[in-house]
């Protein structure tokens, strides 16, 4: 990509530039980045990391805030699950094809301009979606967010990479994690008290004030476009955006509208089939294109390739459970907006303290013993949510929760810095891009086929457990005679009281039903990563210069 590549001739001006040859300065940093050195001091990646902190907050909470919002939504304009999921899925999917043209926003108008871009899109959106009367234009308005968030997240990589040494970019990454994982902290918590204060319009605005605060902030540290040099940006890679865009969101499209297109029909066979298509002639463009918008060589290096395996089911771990648990505790135990959100909040603040730490540990220690046991961690949290039951009490979700996120926060920065760390300088740039690629689309798959999974499972329980309620069933017979005859007792006529008498039956038929569909969708999730736990073994040792001394 363009940044990656203008590494080598920015450094032969950086001896024009004030600080240029400081001992502390990354090799890797761009002239503007060395300029910014110059004029804040050595204290300039700090003021920086807090500035990308901002920005990445404001769009993560709008991620995950709307996950407490959404059975208000499902009730407002009447959705199943395969619509539903849309409200997060179109933020992830938008933001996985906003985050190849990263590298190019960068190059051709650098970074403080595509901050500041990205920051104006996501407040826009938030508008939007605070003011939408129809279900598409909020799906239009998480598209607009996610946007946002595929320019700012892959940036902030970059620029960590550039502002600190080797020895201590995975301290921060695990501070600049703080940002990610604050989200699923306070952003359901946040979400379900705008909810149960107004409605779920104000989800929409509830992040704007962090947004607005952020945009000074990126004006005054963000770094501006390495033009001393002279040399032109190369143009976008239209197509490759296209036909990667046309891939990602055919193949979620198909997968969301299977149960209601079928999967076998014409309408879902021919997505699929275009869906393939264009995958596959992204893979055939990109490998030709000088300037492709995802370079795949970062995958021709192993440490890269098998890192980001981990990486794309971390993404999955944190957008499916935080979609999962939210929407259990609200249609199962009749939790408030708020006490589903509240319930997030002790298991974020223990990634909060769990990245830093992970971060820091990946700079002394082989990241591979990291990952283990943050996979086994999450694995154990997700088996023991797949018994989870109507009466299962708060402390005990909690815990479980905790369990999970702790094991989040042992495989995000350590998968991170052992992708980056497996490639060359100077496709940097590169693999800050596809490492954040592959999460948002593990999220966005892992939200998707969660959902349709669950609403599967419902359906699937629900057959199943109504086909045993016939007239040979003593026990239907028996407690639908007890609420006919309570029915009649409060007054109902004896043909009223005889149907009203079956309700409470079928209620408890649909609740079992999705007791049962929730704990098939977290067993699956526990299956898959003890499938993840396998690739650990397949990691090459990660070389680390701060491990070696």
């Amino acid at each position: 990509m363009t940044v990656a590549r203008a590494g080598p001739h920015a450094n032969t001006e950086q001896s024009t530039l004030p600080h240029a040859h400081a001992p502390d300065i990354p090799d890797a940093a761009g002239a503007a980045v060395r300029e910014r050195f110059g004029t804040f001091g050595s204290s300039y990646r700090w003021l920086l990391l807090f500035s990308l902190l901002c920005g990445s907050l404001s769009t993560m909470l709008a991620a995950t805030t709307i996950n407490v919002a959404l059975p208000s939504i499902i009730g407002a304009f009447g959705l199943g699950q395969d619509k539903a999921q849309w409200m997060s899925t179109a933020f992830l999917a938008a933001s996985t094809i906003a985050m190849l043209a990263n590298a190019w926003a960068m190059s051709a108008f650098g970074t403080r301009a595509t901050y500041l871009v990205g920051l104006t899109l996501f407040i826009s959106g938030s508008v939007l979606g605070a003011v939408s009367s129809t279900f598409g234009f909020l799906v239009i308005a998480r598209a607009l967010q996610g946007i946002a968030a595929g320019l700012l997240q892959p940036m902030s990589m970059y620029l960590i990479f550039q502002t600190f040494q080797d020895n201590k970019r995975g301290t921060a990454i695990g501070i600049f994690s703080i940002g990610v994982v604050l989200a699923p902290a306070f952003g359901p918590a946040l979400g379900g008290f705008a909810v149960d204060l107004s409605s779920w319009r104000l989800v929409f605005i509830a992040t704007l004030p962090i947004a607005l605060f952020a945009l000074p902030l990126a004006a005054m540290l963000m770094p501006g476009r390495d033009s001393a040099r002279g040399t032109k940006a190369p143009p976008l890679d239209w197509l490759g955006l296209t036909l990667i865009g046309i891939a990602v969101v055919g193949l979620l499209s198909t997968i969301a509208n299977g149960d209601r297109d079928g999967w076998y029909s014409d309408r879902a066979l021919i997505r699929l089939a275009v869906s393939i298509a264009a995958g596959i002639a992204f893979f055939w463009w990109e490998r030709r294109h000088p300037f492709p918008a995802l370079d795949l060589h970062v995958f021709q290096h192993w440490q890269f390739a098998s890192a980001g395996i981990i990486i794309a089911f971390t993404g999955t771990a944190i957008y499916g459970s935080t979609y999962l648990i939210p929407i259990f505790v609200q249609m199962v135990q009749h939790y408030s907006p708020t006490a589903a959100g509240v319930m997030m909040i002790p298991a974020g603040l223990a990634m909060v303290i769990g990245f830093p730490i992970a971060g820091r540990l990946s700079d002394r220690f082989d990241t591979r013993l990291l990952l283990a046991f943050g996979i086994i961690c999450f694995g154990a949290s997700m088996y023991l949510l797949a018994g989870i039951a109507a009466a299962t009490s708060y402390w005990m979700l909690i815990g479980w929760i905790i369990l999970g996120r702790v094991g989040i926060s042992f495989c995000m920065p350590p998968a991170n810095t052992t992708a980056i760390r497996g490639v060359p300088s100077h496709l940097l740039a590169s693999a800050a891009g596809a490492a954040s690629f592959l999460m948002q689309v593990g999220g966005a798959f892992g939200v998707t086929m969660l959902a349709i999974l669950l609403q599967r499972r419902i359906f699937f329980h629900g057959e199943h457990l109504s086909s045993a309620m016939t007239e040979r069933n003593p026990e239907l017979l028996h407690q639908h005679q007890q609420n006919m005859w309570t029915a009649m007792t409060n007054g109902e006529p004896y043909q009223q009281a005889f149907v009203s008498g079956f309700r409470p039956i079928a209620d408890a038929v649909r609740q079992e039903a999705l007791v049962l569909a929730f704990r098939d969708s977290f067993l699956v999730c526990s299956l898959g990563f003890a499938i993840v736990l396998m690739f650990t073994l397949l990691l090459p040792k990660p070389e680390n210069k701060a491990m070696q001394r």
